[in-house]
């Protein structure tokens, strides 16, 4: 028998709310990309975000609009939104919140640990809010909208 493999803890975060605030920029970025690719103007009143999927909004903003959920609309929306959000993330009063590096550094000196997201973000979106803020490094993996629409559906891709 070899020397057992040394169990690690696994610390999983979401992004908005919990390490950053983005000063509304995801927000602004979703208005703006339905303006850009769509040419629809809404101020997504009647869309839940918070606590919902990237996907999710995305479809649910179709259900809406009467736009068809087709492969090549989601990822021509996503798209627009991701180039809205990395002109917007500049301009926008966000923050890292407080005491975050200090407890990403603690947690990432121990071998003990491992350090993923599980978040509504899509996967390049998290990338582009996480490297502004520049935590985007502490994290070795994660779950995001990309692999599932439902945010409950997210743990066992973790």
């Amino acid at each position: 028998m070899g020397t057992p493999t040394p169990v690690r803890r696994l610390f999983l975060f979401d992004i908005d709310g919990t390490l950053i605030t983005s000063g509304g920029a995801g927000e602004r970025s979703l208005r703006m990309a339905l303006q850009r690719y769509f040419n629809i103007v809404d101020d997504l009143s009647m869309v839940e975000i918070a606590g919902r999927t990237d996907a999710s909004i995305a479809h649910r903003v179709f259900e809406i609009h009467g736009i068809e959920n087709t492969p090549e609309n989601i990822l021509g929306f996503f798209d627009s939104y991701l180039q809205c959000l990395a002109e917007e993330l500049p301009l926008s009063p966000g923050r890292l919140l407080p005491g975050i590096v200090q407890l990403l550094d603690a947690l990432k000196a121990n071998p003990e640990v491992a350090l993923g997201l599980l978040t509504g973000n899509l996967e390049r979106g998290a990338k582009l809010k996480l490297t502004h803020y520049g935590v985007w490094q502490y994290f070795e993996f994660g779950a995001y909208a990309d692999d599932h629409r439902d945010r409950n559906a997210l743990g066992p891709f973790a």
